[in-house]
């Protein structure tokens, strides 16, 4: 009967099901304090409603809706127009469904719209959006790091 109760002591600890070390059957361990990853959670999706109503503005803007019809816009012009017009549809998309590849391609708009509206460079975005472009990626950066010290 000794052979057993060694072999039991050299075997690693798991935990049972329901054993005091976790919670009953559909009970949940909730941390006390702020819930970051909800946070982080909604400001994503407003992130992603932000951009895509900022594409729909380019898009109005491809279709006419602005000063000057896109074909009398100058080509610098039209190029950032377009691309901004695709991409942020498509990292709006990518932020909804919380994906790292619409976070990747909004961090990337907005650092573009942040560069270009501060320099002014093909006078596309303007100073006041690119002020919102880095507003925005501030709060991205704190509450990933909030997120990432929280402990689950």
């Amino acid at each position: 009967m000794s052979a057993p109760r060694e072999r039991d002591r050299n075997t690693e600890f798991v935990i049972e099901p329901g054993g005091r070390d976790e919670p009953p059957i559909g009970g949940e361990l909730k941390a006390s304090g702020v819930r970051w990853d909800l946070m982080m959670t909604l400001f994503l999706r407003l992130a992603a409603a932000i951009c895509m109503m900022k594409g729909i503005g380019f898009w109005s803007l491809i279709l006419g809706l602005g000063d000057l019809p896109l074909g009398e816009e100058p080509r610098l012009r039209q190029a950032i127009i377009v691309g901004f017009a695709l991409l942020n549809c498509s990292a709006a998309v990518g932020l909804w469904l919380l994906a790292t590849w619409g976070t990747s391609l909004w961090l990337f708009l907005s650092t573009f719209e942040f560069v270009l509206g501060v320099t002014g460079y093909a006078a596309t975005v303007g100073l006041f959006t690119a002020t919102g472009a880095g507003l925005m990626m501030f709060v991205f950066f704190a509450l990933t790091f909030l997120f990432r010290r929280q402990k689950f």
